[in-house]
């Protein structure tokens, strides 16, 4: 899966604009930084996840490229708002990358339809308001998400201190939640086999589906009960 394709083969299909990172040699090809906020409401449910996911900036150059060569006579944001609803749509069709349970029982998801795309700070940047498809009571219970390209060309990973080795405070926060809910992302610990095959595929191969859940981080929210 291209790139480009993260979004057309896996999901999501970047408004046409195939892509070819043929500097990349080996899994990953690619990466996303995100960040995610846990969304309550004033009975102490979680509602949504809002997550902004932000795009490596080789491949956000290629394609900021690509599209100042569009014909017609559209604004860079006209155009990028367009990118955005062709993402969202999509995304719609793989459960948005996210994968949810609350106590180990997946969690269902509603439609996106609050999306906003920019390019800031050499980094084409793609935020959504996810709802669950219902509220989710969250006293004595934890909720887990992974977000993740289920062929590992592209590796998405929670923003993170320079090394990578620490995930930011921001990467994973609360907004409204009840007094002492907590959250904390787990580091991903592939099987040196899974690590093995990964890097054994070349820049025009994808991996196994779901080879890139070995390789997914996961966030957690937990509220006493």
């Amino acid at each position: 899966m291209r790139f480009a394709s993260l979004i057309a083969g896996a999901a999501l299909g970047l408004g046409g604009l195939l892509v070819t990172t043929s500097n990349a040699e080996a899994h990953p090809h690619g990466w996303v930084d995100i960040s995610v906020e846990g969304l309550f409401d004033a009975q102490g449910n979680l509602t949504a996840l809002r997550q902004r996911w932000r795009m490596d900036p080789f491949y956000s150059q290629v394609v900021m490229e690509d599209m100042s060569r569009v014909a017609g006579d559209s604004s860079m944001a006209e155009r990028l708002d367009a990118l955005g609803l062709e993402i969202r749509n999509n995304l719609a069709t793989q459960d948005n990358l996210t994968h949810i349970t609350r106590d180990g029982e997946p969690v269902a998801q509603a439609a996106v339809d609050d999306t906003n795309t920019e390019y800031r700070d050499d980094r084409l940047i793609f935020s959504f308001v996810l709802p669950l498809a219902e509220p989710q009571p969250m006293a004595g219970h934890t909720l887990h998400y992974r977000i993740f390209d289920s062929t590992y060309y592209i590796e998405m990973v929670h923003e993170a201190n320079e090394d990578g080795s620490q995930p930011l405070p921001e990467a994973l926060t609360l907004d409204d939640a009840p007094a002492g809910c907590t959250t904390h992302i787990a580091k991903a610990d592939p099987d040196p086999a899974k690590v093995m095959e990964a890097a054994m595929l070349d820049r025009t191969e994808q991996g196994e589906p779901n080879l890139g859940r070995f390789f997914a981080e996961t966030g957690a929210i937990t509220c006493p009960g």
